[in-house]
């Protein structure tokens, strides 16, 4: 993993952790954080805010509609926010 990529990879499990979920690995899909509802809308909203990691869903649109909760990996999700 590059430092940036690393970077983000803690940010994620910093958000995790804060959210009482547990700490995943890039291979790791987003549901596997097992996180409530709210929990993984902190957590992409965080995202978002940090690293604008809604930017390419149309205005209006609701964001979350737009992953697919059960095959997306963190490492997709860090590439995102690069």
């Amino acid at each position: 993993m590059t430092p940036e990529e690393r970077e983000v990879l803690e940010f994620i499990n910093e958000k995790i952790r804060e959210e009482k979920g547990t700490r995943v690995k890039p291979t790791d899909t987003i549901k596997e954080a097992n996180l409530d509802s709210f929990g993984y809308t902190v957590l992409f909203m965080e995202l978002d805010d940090k690293y604008g990691y809604f930017g390419d869903v149309p205005e209006g649109s609701d964001p979350f509609e737009f992953i697919d909760w059960e095959n997306t990996t963190y490492a997709e999700v860090i590439q995102k926010c690069l």
